[in-house]
């Protein structure tokens, strides 16, 4: 059996990059009444020293329609980003809100600081 003059490849290998958690802070975004479909509230902050990097995740959210007879969104979209200092959360309600109800309420995230 012949060998080949072919000299094997090293696998690629993942770059695994390693962050060191700084810390966390509640990001709470209010609603008042109103009647958009899309709604968007801002949070700033101060985030620890050395924060390279800040990541958030929704904790939990309280939407309702102002009218106690209403109970159904439909369909209800809630996007959160963050950067260092700032975190934005929207609120759609995806029906377009045909009916023009208003609605109000919180949505409260966790942003995480990693240097």
């Amino acid at each position: 059996m012949s060998q080949s003059n072919q000299v094997a490849e090293p696998e690629a290998q993942a770059k695994v990059v390693s962050h060191s958690m700084l810390g966390s802070r509640q990001a709470k975004f209010t609603f008042p009444p109103a009647a958009q479909s899309t709604r968007r509230d801002t949070a700033t902050f101060n985030a620890p020293t050395g924060t390279r990097v800040a990541t958030i995740a929704l904790q939990d959210f309280d939407l309702k329609y102002t009218n106690h007879s209403n109970y159904d969104f439909g369909q209800i979209q809630v996007a959160l980003t963050t950067s260092n200092s700032e975190a934005i959360c929207t609120v759609t309600l995806r029906d377009n809100n045909i009916n023009k109800r208003e609605w109000e309420g919180t949505v409260t995230g966790i942003v995480t600081f990693f240097g």
